[in-house]
């Protein structure tokens, strides 16, 4: 993958337990890394359910190579929360990382 590509910057979070001053267990985002990203988006759609129309901005990410992605991670790009929603791909031999992601919108 050319790095020119890899013109945007995105953090990968990772839901995971600390404790809190009192020694209670408490779950929280934490960020593992922020790396450099090619976003794509995909398409948009939106849906009416419960009186409430609900949309979704489907992006499709490309960053080098990692194995420690899964879908219980989750991307933040330009401020907004992307959820991973299938296993991540691997393209080409460990050389990019292809994440589908979507992205809920009020």
């Amino acid at each position: 993958m050319q790095a020119g590509k890899l013109e945007r910057r995105v953090t990968i979070q990772r839901f995971t337990e600390t404790r809190d001053e009192m020694n209670e267990p408490v779950k929280v985002w934490a960020d593992v890394a922020t790396v450099w990203a090619q976003a794509r988006p995909n398409r948009g759609n939106e849906r009416f359910a419960a009186a409430q129309v609900a949309g979704a901005a489907v992006m499709s990410f490309h960053i080098r190579y990692r194995a420690d992605l899964t879908v219980q991670d989750r991307l933040v790009y330009d401020g907004v929360v992307y959820e991973i929603v299938a296993p991540p791909r691997e393209l080409g031999r460990r050389v990019v990382t292809e994440i589908d992601t979507v992205a809920a919108v009020d």
